[in-house]
């Protein structure tokens, strides 16, 4: 599991499309296991109409973190999220994803 695909997971989502960071969904569950646990995303109903062929929307928790971390970002980290780990602009949301996770799991918040 990467914390980086797993952030291009919540941001897609967040935008309305859970793949848009990922060049493949190869691990798809994998790396979206603990935003599921955490409660940062859920999986769509089936009887929600999917935008984009995504499988899972941000929850209110979701989109706070996406609002706290993930806007105003340079124009430049719109791209794969493979890429991320090279941009200093997002470390800072790659690290905050992983204590989010691992503290809203531990604590039973999700």
């Amino acid at each position: 599991m990467s914390w980086t695909h797993t952030l291009g997971l919540l941001r897609g989502a967040a935008e309305g499309n859970d793949s848009k960071y990922s060049h493949t969904l190869g691990g798809y569950r994998l790396h979206v296991r603990p935003l599921v646990n955490a409660g940062l995303v859920a999986w769509l109903a089936d009887d929600e109409e999917p935008e984009n062929e995504s499988f899972v929307r941000a929850t209110d928790a979701g989109h706070a973190f996406y609002q706290e971390y993930l806007t105003g970002l340079p124009s430049h980290t719109v791209c794969r999220s493979n890429v991320w780990p090279t941009m200093p602009e997002m470390d800072r949301a790659i690290a905050a994803l992983a204590a989010e996770c691992e503290r809203r799991i531990q604590d039973g918040d999700a």
